[in-house]
């Protein structure tokens, strides 16, 4: 019976001791130190609370192109400033470079929308070293006119020593009133914030 006890420890030490691995396909964890390679997959992924509308990302129209945190909205017949779409919000991007590209969403419906992000995560978690996502978790609500095209101009770079081959990087997009944006802009006016707050 004691020699039953003492496999039984030996077996679950070792299954402790082992090395560790989740499919990072999904933006999982892996417990393998990155490497660096000559090019990184950006997955910009989305997830919504109490919002009805999508979100996807969009190259930057030929031409002259809009500045960094451009952000407007045009209506649904209208020309678009923005390019083609980015299939299921995935591009390469090589360390020490930098790509600019919109965030597009498009109101159907009759009445305006109001949503804010929270702060994005970055997964794997070893790869979320180096990179800056200039984006839209701004602490800032945004507004999609009725039947228009709402965009925003948006940035990532790598450090030209950047570690790792791919990176997800996911938002939260939370659905807002009217109400609660009023009341969130006119304390945000009270308040007078300097940049070492």
């Amino acid at each position: 019976m004691k020699s039953i006890r003492i496999v039984f420890l030996v077996f679950v030490f070792c299954s402790f001791c082992k090395e560790t691995t989740v499919d990072v396909s999904e933006g999982g964890v892996s417990s393998k130190e990155p490497k660096q390679s000559t090019v990184v997959k950006i997955h910009v992924q989305w997830e919504y609370t109490n919002l009805p509308l999508k979100m996807s990302i969009h190259e930057l129209a030929g031409g002259q192109p809009l500045a960094l945190w451009t952000t407007g909205s045009v209506a649904l017949e209208k020309k678009k400033p923005f390019g083609k779409e980015i299939e299921d919000g995935v591009f390469e991007l090589a360390p020490g470079r930098k790509k600019a590209f919109m965030l597009v969403m498009e109101n159907l419906s009759d009445k305006d929308l109001y949503f804010f992000a929270a702060p994005h995560s970055a997964l794997p978690v070893e790869h979320s070293f180096g990179f800056k996502f200039k984006c839209l978790c701004v602490n800032h609500a945004f507004t999609v006119p009725k039947a228009q095209v709402w965009y925003r101009v948006v940035e990532i770079r790598l450090s030209p020593d950047y570690l790792g081959d791919s990176l997800f990087l996911k938002h939260n997009l939370i659905g807002m009133s009217k109400e609660r944006v009023l009341e969130f802009e006119k304390s945000a006016k009270s308040n007078i914030h300097s940049d070492h707050d």
